[in-house]
């Protein structure tokens, strides 16, 4: 990787190296080394992007939230009813998920860091306050507008989120006999059939 880039696509890219290593070892045997061979930059160069490996890694969870923030904002979704609108985010995190698992596949490395460092463990809590609020957003939406029953809507977006988060089971275990779009529409009508008003 000799060619000039864009500094934020060169950023962008180790970013991408480092999630495979987090995966691959786990923060705490990581080392900066390990990303550097990963993509091939001198070590010079990759701590001219990040001072540390710990700052490498909040980098890594801001720019997760960015993936997100994308499908949030979309302006083709905000005119649709409720219950839609709730699965095309869904089936978009889906497409997230196919383009990078990895962004999942590290959730579980974020949460054990988190449970050690507490600027980690604020970070994590942010992003998932966000994702939660959106859906919950959707959830009391839904209930102005009578198409859904009266339901605590925050209880309600977390039986979404965490739904979505299953989808890391299909990384890690592969299963041949339904595909990850059956699992998040029939959790997605589970959920919402459940609360509409008939």
């Amino acid at each position: 990787m000799t060619e000039r880039r864009p500094s934020s696509e060169r950023r962008i890219e180790i970013l991408e190296a480092a999630l495979i290593v987090f995966i691959r070892k786990g923060y705490s045997e990581t080392r900066m080394d390990d990303i550097v061979q990963e993509i091939g930059l001198s070590k010079g160069a990759l701590y001219h992007y990040f001072e540390s490996k710990r700052d490498l890694f909040i980098a890594l969870i801001e720019h997760w939230m960015d993936q997100f923030y994308a499908v949030e904002q979309s302006d083709e979704l905000r005119g649709l009813p409720s219950a839609e609108l709730i699965r095309r985010v869904a089936r978009l995190t889906v497409v997230i998920f196919k383009r990078n698992p990895n962004w999942f596949l590290v959730e579980p490395e974020i949460w054990a860091f988190a449970n050690r460092d507490k600027e980690i463990r604020g970070l994590a809590n942010q992003l998932y306050t966000r994702i939660l609020t959106e859906f919950e957003n959707f959830i009391n939406r839904g209930m102005e507008f009578g198409e859904f029953k009266q339901v605590n809507a925050r209880m309600t977006a977390l039986s979404i989120m965490t739904s979505l988060h299953g989808m890391i089971w299909f990384v890690l275990f592969q299963p041949e006999d339904f595909s990850l779009e059956e699992y998040v529409d029939q959790n997605m009508d589970f959920i919402l059939n459940g609360i509409a008003i008939q």
